[in-house]
């Protein structure tokens, strides 16, 4: 059995998810130190006045040396209610925001203890949108990072990596911005997102 080994995001760019739109079983580590450089505990998406990046804060802060199984989450601040508001305030007349809406505003306020929990989550929930059958497993073998265990889809020698444009809710106001969050791919195209990824000239 093959797999594809992976970092695990918060709600993962749409070219993360390009990258699994053909896979069967997919592989993460969990014993790896966190590397803050991947942005597992944050993810983009636009707003009115531009880009909105949506941060899980980590006990400890982010450059706290500590184990991916290990990073707690922290909920001094409300952190929550401030990725539901961002969301809402943002896409609430994308067109399938109505649809996801219930779903997506449940999950963000579920209460995780460990990072690692929280993004399994918002994966599964995505891939189910997707209507992806992926196997996701965990594996414990220690790595040095997240970087040096993470196989990506390699890029055709010479050519460039394109996200063709789709309706995104303020085009009029910002233009086509590419490879924002899943989320932005989903709440503006809804089940039309699989093919999106399935037909897009990405790489």
């Amino acid at each position: 059995m093959s797999v594809y080994k992976i970092d695990l995001q918060y709600f993962g760019s749409i070219k993360y998810y390009y990258s699994l739109i053909n896979q069967t079983n997919i592989v993460f580590c969990t014993d790896v130190w966190l590397d803050k450089a991947l942005h597992l505990n944050r993810t983009e998406l636009i707003g009115a006045n531009g880009p909105l990046l949506l941060t899980v804060p980590l006990v400890g802060g982010r450059d706290k040396r500590q184990k991916l199984k290990d990073t707690l989450v922290s909920y001094t601040e409300p952190w929550q209610r401030i990725h539901w508001k961002g969301i809402h305030d943002s896409y609430r007349k994308a067109p399938w925001f109505e649809d996801y809406a219930p779903g997506l505003e449940q999950l963000i306020k579920e209460k995780e203890k460990f990072l690692i929990d929280l993004n399994l989550k918002t994966m599964n929930w995505v891939l189910s949108r997707l209507k992806l059958k992926i196997d996701i497993l965990a594996e414990n073998e220690k790595r040095d990072t997240l970087a040096e265990q993470a196989s990506a889809p390699k890029q055709k020698q010479g050519s460039a990596v394109v996200f063709p444009p789709y309706q995104q809710v303020f085009a009029e106001r910002h233009g086509f911005i590419p490879n924002l969050s899943i989320l932005d791919l989903l709440l503006c195209e809804g089940p039309s997102a699989k093919k999106y990824l399935q037909n897009g000239n990405l790489f």
